[in-house]
């Protein structure tokens, strides 16, 4: 049975519309192989002078400048009268190729800097993939209608597909960030070009082509590339990684051969490699304000948390049991295996930690379409179901400042939001959020009545609908939230990717 994504081809069209619709209804032991710290996995990079960085990245950064800050989604069974706000964009960017890869840079913004940076990568099957850096700022001509300007900055080249791009987390010893990474065939560290020349208009508003008749831009410089594998050539490849936010010298990677590597990136050497899985693992995630955690998940459908201060043990959070998770009866095509009947755990795709409550993560698995959100404090069961996509799960990510609301994507082109603190933001099915533990629920808060009456503290799973929703007219592939900073501008955006467009939409 095939364990890959699958994903849109198509190109957007030119349209002056988008469609807005708000939502009113709607534990087992794991097998570990320590590296040794000293073995090392040195840069295909050139070296330099020494400049500002608190990765300490002096010995890999080659000369440079300075830097400075310069339309009827499926309904739930349930519904609630009162109406979410309606979502708005009119903003878009169209790359030459189908878009997977996307982060939008979350440093802190300056008056009049713009809305930050975006990095953007191709999923192109040939051996010739692409990266782009987006600079955006908000339209003066349109700040009501919450506009952006898009304008190419920066490209690179590489082989293979991006499987996840990611900018280097804010610090405070610092204005601005030049620092990429990104994983694929291995982990890949970038940096930005000299910001001195003007950056290239592809600004796309209501209607528009590709931009393929414009000048050459300014390229990105790799400035390392480190792979777990004594023989680079035959590496296996690397399906995600996660930048550590409290320690931004660390890295971890998830890759096919069934490990996570946590490198140290001062020093571009592996500091721990262990068997995570009992196969590939899909994705891999820092928890919230810890160096020493992280979870995983894989194509064993397996949620597992690992600390790095004990590697004998692992914690198994969550896996499907034969009463809840079920194969669908009618198998997709890219499925032949599945077959009613047969109780298995279907791959996890995506795992996401909350910033705000560290013991709360999500995930979806292969050709679903229900969210799980997991407490690892009460691991074995999903906390909670999300009902609303019609069509499978391709992403998930919470939202860097509201703290239990999170956003995703999907096959049937909605991009769904989820409220999970204020129980009449979307569609109760079931229950609430449960009595969780010592009769608090997942955000400290004491459970209603009507989730007691309902049962949810007892061993079901509580489902919930989405608060709003936003249309678009391809299969979205990847979401990323805006910079906090720019709520005070133009208001909080959530950045979206589906064939060959960005959208910025405006909550």
């Amino acid at each position: 049975m095939s364990t890959s994504h699958s994903y849109s081809r198509s190109s957007p069209a030119a349209s002056s519309e988008q469609k807005y619709t708000p939502f009113s209804n709607t534990p087992e032991m794991s097998r570990y192989t320590n590296v040794s710290s000293s073995k090392q996995f040195l840069p295909q990079t050139p070296t330099g002078a020494p400049s500002q960085s608190p990765l300490a990245l002096t010995d890999i950064r080659p000369p440079r400048a300075e830097l400075h800050m310069g339309d009827d989604p499926t309904s739930p069974t349930s519904a609630q009268n009162n109406e979410p706000p309606i979502l708005q964009t009119n903003s878009s960017y169209i790359a030459p190729w189908v878009i997977y890869a996307y982060d939008w840079c979350n440093w802190p913004l300056t008056p009049g800097a713009g809305a930050g940076k975006m990095a953007v990568c191709s999923y192109l099957e040939d051996p010739h993939n692409f990266i782009q850096i987006l600079d955006t700022q908000i339209d003066p001509q349109e700040v009501s209608g919450g506009g952006l300007q898009f304008s190419k900055m920066a490209e690179a080249t590489c082989a293979y597909p991006i499987t996840r791009i990611l900018w280097e987390p804010p610090s405070s010893q610092k204005a601005a960030t030049d620092l990429l990474a990104t994983s694929g065939d291995h982990l890949r560290l970038w940096s930005l070009p000299n910001p001195a020349t003007t950056p290239i208009s592809n600004t796309i508003h209501r209607s528009s082509t590709s931009a393929s008749r414009q000048s050459p831009s300014q390229k990105l410089t790799p400035l390392a590339l480190l792979s777990n594998s004594k023989t680079p050539e035959h590496t296996a490849p690397l399906t995600s990684l996660d930048w550590n936010t409290v320690s931004p010298k660390l890295i971890i990677t998830s890759s096919i051969d069934t490990t996570c590597t946590i490198w140290d990136i001062p020093t571009l050497t592996a500091k721990t490699q262990l068997i995570a899985h009992d196969k590939e693992v899909f994705d891999v995630r820092f928890c919230a304000g810890s160096v020493d955690t992280f979870v995983s998940c894989g194509a064993d459908g397996s949620v597992r948390m690992f600390d790095l201060r004990s590697l004998e043990h692992s914690t198994i959070i969550y896996e499907p049991s034969e009463k809840s998770e079920k194969v669908d009866p009618s198998p997709s095509p890219l499925s032949p295996g599945s077959q009613q009947g047969v109780n298995h755990a279907p791959p996890l795709l995506r795992i996401a930690a909350s910033p705000h409550d560290s013991h709360l993560l999500a995930t979806f698995a292969q050709d679903s379409k229900i969210i799980r959100v997991l407490d690892h404090r009460q691991p074995g069961q999903a906390l909670l179901e999300l009902h609303g996509h019609s069509a499978s799960a391709n992403c998930v990510e919470w939202s860097p400042t509201r703290r239990g609301m999170l956003a995703t994507g999907g096959d049937d082109s909605l991009v769904l939001y989820w409220d999970l603190i204020n129980p009449q933001n979307g569609a109760q099915i079931g229950g609430g959020m449960g009595a969780g533990v010592n009769g608090i629920n997942a955000f400290g808060v004491a459970p209603t009545p009507s989730a007691s009456q309902n049962g949810s503290s007892g061993g079901e799973t509580n489902i919930k609908g989405p608060t709003a929703s936003w249309r678009s007219d391809f299969e979205v592939n990847n979401i990323s939230w805006s910079p906090p900073s720019l709520q005070g501008g133009g208001g909080e955006y959530l950045g979206v990717t589906g064939g060959k467009g960005v959208w910025g939409v405006r909550l």
